[in-house]
Parts: structure tokens; C-alpha cells; sequence
């Protein structure tokens, strides 16, 4: 390979993530040539061609063509043609791809949720489950997404017994971002079938203590035990709609992933229930998925600074993982998160927060990492959606209202990252500051926000439509 060609190829794989058609046309000359191209730079392209430019038939002749010969990683190749198998129905052979591919890089443990995934849709759920319990078996980092989906699986076909104790497992993990309010409403559940009320009692107040917004949890301690729970206060309490004059209406979708889109989903999910002057949320994360802006841990690989800034961090946090500082740095360049981290450092000498994103950018504050996704997510660095402001019109024109794309949590509130240009930012902004949509998998990435006064017969609060995320 030639000396221009080499630097294509570096050059791509440092801008891939925030410039893709650029990092295309450094690559354009390697997927032109063929089999005569270099496998890295055909590998990486077939990723692109299906992520950003949503070619099924060109990322795969790209991913087969890096694949030939059997030699070097080509982890993007696997996982580009892995999803085009999958979105086309050949589910077996997307576990083939995915088994190639973890044979070509054993030090990778991140294939094995990827191919479990991939095995419960080709329904294949008993060998999925079998390479599931390996896995929690040999502990972290996979024991606590495998006893999530472990859990699950046995609850979906009926062996209570069975997913009462992996449940049971999982709370034990906590606190951890992937125990959820849910997983206590449910195991407690299960203990109180089993027979066991003192065991559920137990569950569902230790859970109570952890999400003390959680009405389902004091509502089961108030009906079999008489109990409300402990005490607590949310961080950010719950607002008043009267006082910020905005209904609220959480609306189900489908879960919401590259392959699904998002025009025709949240038309179709909140098409009963939208109205003209409503302004149409949709969670950032949810829009980043639906756009591909999401990325399997088992393409990234982090670096020596990634692995250096993400000790500093803490334990939560999107960038507390080498793979989501690794994240931070393809998406808004190294010499911005050195600087940033520099800022940060600054910052906690003046006991400042925010530092750190202010010079980074919002796209590296938009970034959420295994800890923040939940499954099949929940093995992957989901990045904020490109040109969000670009998005939420485009969804206006196709839905016929406002539209905002809204990042919003339990811990720092709301925050406005796209929007159509009539819609107000501050009030939507304190509108939304307790998080309606949920933090979980509430399964509700959409929220209709209504001003009071108009259609006042609505249904507000509880989440709409049939379709559970």
C-alpha cells in the first residue's frame, strides 16, 4: 500500500464518527478498487455504507470483500454484514457472521451479548441462554447484562422458578444501571407467588428506597402489606403541570433501533393521540438510535488516553468506561477531550462543574455508555443524533407539529439539544425537568407536551399506546 493510501485510511478511522461522508470519500478510492483494496479500509467503509448512508447492498459486497481471505480483525466488516443478514431475515447466518467474527478477535468479550442477541431473534433462546449463563458465570463485564437477559428469557417462556433466581441474582447487583424499578416490581413479585411475602416485603422496599418517585412499588407495599415504603425525595422533584401550564402524555413505541427508522414509527405510535399544536419530544437517545449513531463495544477500542482520562471520571457517568471516553474522542477529537480534561481538572480545583463538556462539546455530553442503554442497547456507545435541529424539522414536516429532541435524566433534568423554530426551549426545558418519559424501560421515548387549555380532555401522565418498548 502506497504512502497516500495509508494516510487515507488513518486519517478515516480518526473522523469516521463526527465527519462519515468525509471519511467515505478518503475511503471511496479502496472500495472502488475492490478486491485490490485495503481489508481495514474496506472493512470501515462497510460500516458506513450501512450506518450513514443506508446501502445494504454496497456495505455488503464492501464487508465480504474485507472478509475474504479469513486474515485480521475486520470487526466492522462482521458487524455490518451481521445486521444486513439480520435485517433481511437470515438470522442464522447473522450468527455465523457474529461466531466468524469472535473467533477472529478472542479478546473481545462484548460478541457474546451480540450473538445471544442475535440467537433469541433467530429463535434460538436455549442455546442463547446456555451462552448466557457462561457468561454470568465467568463475572464481569458480562454478569450483569447476561443475568438481565437470563432473567427475562425465563420469565418470557413461563419458568418462574427459574427467573426468580436470576432475578434475584441481578438485584443483588445493585446499585447498577441496569437494575431497574421494574426488575424489583417483578422479582418481588415472583417471591410473593413462590410463597415467600416477608421476601417480596424486602424486595419491594429496598426498592422503594432506591426510586422513591416509583408509584407501582408503594402501590404494591400499600395493597398486600399496608406499608408505603421508606421515605425519600427524588433529586429533581416532580413538576407540577398546572404550574408549568403543559400536560404531559409518555406515548409507547416499538423499540427503537437502526433497522426500525424513526419518521414512520413515531408517526404511526402517536398518530392516535398527537394534536396540531402539541410539540412532539423524542429522547436524543432514541433518535440517535434510529439514525445508526450507535456503536457495539465490540467495535471499539479504546486507547491509551481513553484508558488514562476515563480513571479520572468516577464510577457513573457516560465517560466512567474506556469505551465511552474512547467514544468522547472519536466523536469530538482528541485534542478537544485533552483540553477538556484540563478544564475539568480546573474545575474541581474551583469546585466548578461542567468543564469538561464546555470545552469538549455537546456532542461528548450527549454520549451514553453501557451504563445508560438498556438491552439489546445496553453493550454499545450510543452518541447524540446528528443535526438534531435538522431532525426535529424533518420529523415536523412528516407529523405535522412541533417537534424537539430532548435529552433528559433523574439526576441533571432537561435539556433542549434540537428543535423546530417555534418552539419555546426555556418553557419546554422546565417543562420536562423531571423526566417524564422515564429513565428505565419505561418504554416511552416519546412525550406529546400540550399547553393547558388546549384539548384539556386528554389523557395526561400515564403512558399511551399499546406497543411496549
Amino acid at each position: 500500500m502506497d504512502g497516500a493510501a495509508t494516510y487515507r485510511r488513518w486519517r478515516a478511522q480518526r473522523v469516521w464518527l463526527r465527519a462519515p461522508a468525509r471519511a467515505l470519500a478518503l475511503l471511496a478510492p479502496d472500495a472502488r478498487a475492490g478486491e485490490d483494496g485495503d481489508p481495514d479500509a474496506l472493512s470501515l467503509y462497510a460500516w458506513l455504507a450501512l450506518t450513514y448512508q443506508r446501502e445494504e447492498a454496497e456495505a455488503e459486497r464492501a464487508a465480504r470483500l474485507a472478509l475474504r481471505g479469513g486474515g485480521g480483525p475486520a470487526r466492522f466488516a462482521s458487524a455490518a454484514l451481521a445486521a444486513v443478514l439480520l435485517n433481511r431475515g437470515e438470522r442464522d447466518a447473522a450468527v455465523d457472521a457474529l461466531r466468524e467474527a469472535q473467533r477472529r478477535n478472542p479478546g473481545v468479550p462484548w460478541y457474546t451479548l451480540s450473538i445471544a442477541d442475535a440467537l433469541v431473534e433467530a429463535g434460538r433462546a436455549p442455546e442463547a441462554e446456555a451462552l448466557l449463563e457462561d457468561a454470568a458465570a465467568a463475572g464481569p463485564p458480562l454478569r450483569r447484562h447476561a443475568l438481565k437477559r437470563l432473567s427475562r428469557l425465563s420469565l418470557e417462556r413461563g419458568d418462574r422458578d427459574r427467573a426468580r433466581r436470576f432475578f434475584a441474582q441481578l438485584l443483588d447487583l445493585a446499585p447498577d444501571y441496569l437494575v431497574y424499578a421494574s426488575d424489583y416490581v417483578t422479582s418481588g413479585g415472583l417471591e410473593l407467588e413462590a410463597g415467600h411475602p416477608a421476601g417480596a416485603r424486602e424486595i419491594w422496599r429496598r426498592g422503594a428506597g432506591i426510586y422513591p418517585r416509583h408509584d407501582g412499588l408503594r402501590a404494591l407495599l400499600a395493597e398486600h402489606f399496608g406499608d408505603d415504603g421508606p421515605a425519600g425525595a427524588p433529586r429533581i422533584p416532580r413538576v407540577s403541570e398546572q404550574s408549568v401550564g403543559a400536560h404531559r402524555i409518555p406515548v409507547k413505541t416499538p423499540f427503537i433501533t437502526a433497522r426500525t427508522g424513526l419518521h414512520r414509527l413515531v408517526d404511526e405510535a402517536t398518530a392516535a393521540v398527537r394534536e396540531p399544536g402539541d410539540v412532539l419530544v423524542l429522547a436524543e437517545s432514541a433518535a440517535a438510535a434510529g439514525q445508526g449513531k450507535i456503536v457495539p463495544l465490540e467495535l471499539v477500542e479504546p486507547g491509551r488516553v481513553a484508558r488514562l482520562l476515563s480513571r479520572f471520571v468516577g464510577e457513573i457517568g457516560p465517560l466512567h468506561s474506556p469505551e465511552g471516553m474512547e467514544g468522547a474522542i472519536l466523536e469530538a477529537g482528541r485534542p478537544r477531550v485533552l483540553l477538556g480534561a484540563v478544564a475539568g481538572a480546573a474545575g474541581k480545583l474551583f469546585k466548578r462543574r461542567g468543564w469538561f463538556y464546555r470545552v469538549a462539546g455537546p456532542e461528548a455530553a450527549m454520549i451514553d455508555d453501557v451504563a445508560a442503554c438498556m438491552p439489546p442497547h445496553d453493550h454499545h456507545v450510543l452518541f447524540g443524533p446528528r443535526d438534531p435541529d435538522g431532525l426535529a424539522r424533518s420529523l415536523s414536516a412528516k407529523l405535522g407539529c412541533e417537534v424537539a429532541i430532548v435529552d433528559a435524566n433523574h439526576l441533571s433534568g432537561a435539556w433542549v439539544v434540537g428543535a423546530t423554530p417555534n418552539v419555546d426551549r426555556r418553557w419546554l426545558t422546565a417543562a420536562l425537568a423531571d423526566n417524564p418519559a422515564g429513565n428505565e424501560d419505561e418504554g416511552t421515548p416519546v412525550v406529546l407536551v400540550r399547553r393547558i387549555g388546549a384539548g384539556d380532555g386528554a389523557a395526561t401522565g400515564s403512558p399511551v399506546g399499546a406497543a411496549a418498548q
